[in-house]
């Protein structure tokens, strides 16, 4: 292999390790869908939606709560206005949880025994979908993303309002572009 070939095939080596820890995010809409002169956002009534699991540090209600406080602050910085009759647009989201994506098991290890101190940590992985409908409840647009999960409540938050954040930065989708 030429060296000019055996440095790209190292870069894009490098790119797909680096890109593979990156938290994924999906986003798609209706094309055919008007995104123009959106002023008012509520809550979806969703007959299938369900509290997000909880954990031994966190409820539910923790999640919930967090949840539509961010979906609440940037719909605002959007500019549009929360409100409980009708909308222009209806917000729901799911969560799911997607299992422990990596263990690291530590401690003192000695030559002449097992293990003195140690313990595992799990990092753990989940996905938050939101999902925006029209006012006629025709799902519009969709976003998904799935990342790792923080292990107490304020890195949970924290994890939480970015996840919020970075979807929500692909609404309303500019004129002709693309979905991913």
């Amino acid at each position: 292999m030429a060296p000019t070939m055996r440095r790209a095939s190292i870069l894009l080596l490098v790119l797909a390790i680096a890109c593979a820890g990156k938290p994924q995010l999906h986003f798609a809409w209706d094309h055919a869908a008007s995104f123009t002169n959106l002023k008012t956002w509520t809550w979806y009534d969703d007959p299938n939606f369900q509290m997000p699991g909880g954990s031994s540090i966190v409820d539910g209600r923790f999640v919930d709560e967090r949840v539509r406080a961010a979906v609440a602050a940037d719909m605002a910085k959007k500019g549009l206005t929360k409100t409980d009759g009708k909308a222009d647009v209806y917000v729901s989201y799911a969560t799911r949880p997607d299992g422990v994506v990596s263990q690291d098991k530590f401690g003192s290890y000695y030559w002449w025994s097992y293990t003195v101190v140690g313990g595992t940590k799990h990092q753990k992985q989940g996905t938050l979908t939101l999902d925006i409908r029209d006012s006629g409840d025709k799902l519009i647009w969709r976003a998904s993303k799935m990342a790792i999960l923080g292990t107490n409540p304020e890195a949970l938050s924290r994890n939480i309002d970015d996840a919020v954040e970075d979807l929500l930065s692909k609404f309303p989708p500019p004129p002709g572009a693309e979905a991913k």
